[in-house]
């Protein structure tokens, strides 16, 4: 019986070992960070602008960004202050959204992140501007959304939330948790 026990403590203690020194994973984990750093865009484009189009031929949407850096093998581009415009069917610019950082990925997803601003550009709209910190807009499908705060400022109006979803060609946005509504009535 003292046999068993004492083999069982030596392989526990055995295997408390190994989870502490960890041999495997750290160092190929580093590895791996530092060559993606280190990876060299295939291409980098100043003050850049891509246009997407329509079948019918008319603009739906717009990206432009102070710095572009491509990465082919990965599918991404890195996006230093980007603006991305949506376009209505009639060809009219409706929404402009803007941050500090962006990635566009091949998938046709545009993840942008810090100082993230949404930008009503049709003068009639309740909603004037949309803050948050982290968006995702999917072009293909035409819907923007996020997990953090978002402030929505109107005329006379501020809402705040926590996560958000907007459906573009609907012109439809939902809040998935409303925190705070403030109304200025009319002077």
């Amino acid at each position: 019986m003292s046999r068993r026990v004492t083999v069982i403590l030596i392989l526990l203690f055995g295997a408390g070992l190994l989870l502490v020194w960890r041999p495997f994973g750290d160092d190929a984990d580093d590895s791996s960070a530092t060559a993606t750093r280190m990876m060299r865009p295939d291409f980098t484009a100043f003050g850049l602008e891509t246009r997407i189009f329509e079948s019918d031929g008319l603009l739906a949407h717009k990206i432009k960004s102070e710095k572009m850096s491509h990465y082919n093998q990965i599918g991404l581009t890195e996006l230093e202050q980007p603006t991305y415009t949506v376009f209505s069917e009639q060809g009219d610019e409706i929404w402009e959204v803007s941050s500090a950082q962006g990635t566009f990925y091949d998938d046709q997803t545009l993840i942008l992140e810090r100082d993230v601003e949404i930008l009503a550009l049709e003068p009639d709209t309740r909603i004037k501007q949309v803050l948050t910190e982290y968006l995702i807009v999917d072009l293909k499908n035409q819907t923007m959304s996020t997990e953090h705060p978002v402030s929505i400022h109107g005329p006379r109006l501020l809402i705040r939330g926590n996560g958000m979803t907007a459906d573009l060609k609907a012109e439809r946005m939902e809040l998935k948790r409303h925190v705070k509504t403030i109304f200025q009535p009319a002077e």
